[in-house]
């Protein structure tokens, strides 16, 4: 009979799906996202692993995927998060912001509305001040306009992007070095002649 659901499915569609992802801190103190199903969760904590769970659980989407801290910050973990790891992925540089649902994406909760934003604040790391001033930037790269959150990184993208240009740089520095280490016993000879 066409409309009439099968027991079965009828049952199924009323069901509540689980979500299956969370937070883990990692045995170097880095929180990471991955799933947190009983046996992912054996096999993580096997590793030295802690899962985070009173963060909660969250579905697995395209916008979660764009935003994995989300909500750990939402939910008031930034603190979690080790100053190295906040300094290599650039989250200092421009924190983002938190939305005040505090509702994880899920079935439930697809996606994040308009009320949802309203009054939401950056994220804080009070963690960064653990870390020398020197060691945090922005660096901006010599070549173009990005800024760059850690001077390795800086180093990584401008021998990618900017080959060129870094070749030209230190064949010009070679060149200036040269100069300079050969025009000085010039000066040395023309002072000692003049007098």
């Amino acid at each position: 009979m066409v409309g009439v659901l099968s027991e079965d499915i009828a049952s199924d569609v009323g069901r509540r799906i689980q979500p299956t992802y969370g937070y883990y801190k990692q045995a170097n103190g880095w929180i990471t996202v991955s799933t947190i199903t009983l046996l992912e969760k054996a096999n993580y904590t096997s590793r030295g692993w802690r899962c985070l769970e009173q963060y909660g659980a969250f579905d697995m989407t395209p916008y979660v995927a764009n935003h994995p801290f989300e909500a750990l910050f939402m939910f008031g973990g930034a603190h979690e998060m080790p100053a190295e790891q906040v300094l290599q992925t650039g989250l200092y540089m421009n924190p983002p912001l938190v939305p005040r649902c505090r509702q994880h994406i899920t079935q439930f909760h697809r996606g994040h509305t308009r009320a949802c934003w309203a009054g939401a604040q950056p994220v804080e790391f009070p963690q960064m001040a653990e870390l020398p001033p020197v060691r945090v930037g922005p660096f901006p790269c010599e070549f173009c306009p990005r800024e760059l959150p850690t001077r390795e990184g800086r180093a990584q993208h401008q021998s990618v992007a900017h080959q060129e240009e870094l070749s030209s740089l230190r064949t010009g520095q070679s060149l200036a070095a040269a100069l300079q280490t050969n025009a000085k016993p010039a000066r040395r000879a023309r002072k000692q002649k003049a007098n």
